[in-house]
């Protein structure tokens, strides 16, 4: 009886994860720097997420801490642009490291990994409309199917690297970083529907992988998500 009962739980573990994923995976944007001496606990969990298929994880690199001390290699304006645009559109008032976006729609502390499990599951639970992204020897091809209305980006990143920071609050470390953005272009609008685009090598943003997302105006919600295969 015990062992049935425990296989009768395990099929309704693996059947509701089924359920969660059925969607398509969940965008999170993790907000942080190298200078910033709490954020390395976001960044290595920002690497567990990237591991999972539910989850497409992205690590936006933000400029306001270059003046501590150190200057982050793959800090950028434009990524602290974005985050303030995030913190109008959630009606937050201020912005922070380490900070995680969960499909556009929630924020959390970057390294609560409880609060923001949370929201991955909350978000899991949307319907989205169909994206496939895969690559060709020309480039990409991207695939949309369904309902609803946004902008089309790629998303250029580097997987993994590794730096050893010199000055700053993490002086002496080296910190091991994943996901990071190099570039993002907007490819088209979408206004529902299908939706076929070979995306030229030449179109892609700078990085050594690439992410395929569709999102509201105005950094609204994240429609749909997919990496290549």
């Amino acid at each position: 009886m015990r062992i049935k009962t425990a296989s009768l739980a395990l099929l309704a573990a693996l059947l509701s994860a089924e359920s969660a994923f059925a969607g398509g995976p969940v965008l999170v944007e993790l907000y942080t720097s190298q200078g910033c001496n709490s954020c390395p606990p976001a960044d290595a969990y920002l690497g567990d997420l990237a591991r999972r298929k539910d989850v497409v994880a992205l690590a936006f690199h933000v400029d306001y801490w270059d003046h501590i001390g150190w200057k982050d290699p793959f800090g950028d304006a434009a990524w602290t642009a974005r985050q303030r645009k995030y913190a109008q559109a959630l009606m937050s008032r201020q912005i922070y490291t380490p900070q995680m976006v969960v499909d556009g729609t929630q924020h959390a502390v970057g390294s609560d990994r409880r609060a923001v499990e949370r929201l991955i599951a909350d978000a899991a639970k949307r319907q989205r409309p169909a994206l496939s992204v895969s690559r060709t020897a020309k480039g990409l091809d991207l695939k949309i199917d369904g309902a609803g209305a946004g902008e089309v980006w790629i998303v250029g990143y580097d997987p993994k690297h590794e730096t050893k920071v010199m000055r700053g609050e993490n002086a002496g470390r080296t910190l091991t970083e994943f996901n990071i953005v190099r570039g993002i272009k907007r490819i088209d609008a979408w206004k529902g529907g299908a939706l076929t685009r070979a995306i030229a090598t030449s179109e892609l943003p700078p990085g050594t992988a690439h992410v395929a997302l569709i999102q509201e105006d105005g950094l609204g919600p994240v429609l749909a998500v997919a990496t290549t295969p």
